[in-house]
């Protein structure tokens, strides 16, 4: 048996504050999302002037992340080549999603929606500086 650790939601609280207070800081109107390691919704965050789209992008982008295991980003240059993995429901290939690594175990996913590509994926970055914080 493999025990798997997991998010609480006090470490949720912490990521979600630290990925608003770098969007408000940077003036982005975006959603973001945590999910846990199988794409279950742990918290989402709409900041004002995000568009109506952007929660169910961010916590998509979240989700695709943490179960493929991998970047967003890197599944929307595969999609260029193989599209046929557009067909698979529930994920959104596009930039703006990682996965949340402990000790090399997906715990979880972030994403943002709302931002330019660029925008998105700072947030995530921001958002794994804080795990990294939490758990050095």
């Amino acid at each position: 048996m493999q025990t798997r650790p997991i998010l609480v939601a006090a470490d949720v609280r912490v990521l979600m504050q630290a990925a608003r207070a770098e969007a408000e800081r940077r003036g982005f109107e975006v959603s973001i999302a945590v999910v846990d390691h199988a794409g279950v919704l742990l918290a989402l965050d709409r900041l004002d002037g995000a568009r109506l789209h952007t929660p169910e992008a961010a916590w998509l982008k979240a989700r695709t992340a943490a179960i493929v295991r991998s970047p967003t980003a890197v599944l929307q240059d595969q999609v260029k080549g193989n599209p046929a993995l557009l067909a698979f429901p529930g994920r959104l290939p596009l930039a703006g999603g990682v996965p949340l690594l402990y000790r090399e175990m997906v715990v979880g996913g972030v994403g943002s929606s709302g931002g330019s590509p660029e925008d998105d994926e700072t947030l995530c970055a921001t958002v794994l500086s804080a795990l990294a914080g939490l758990y050095p």
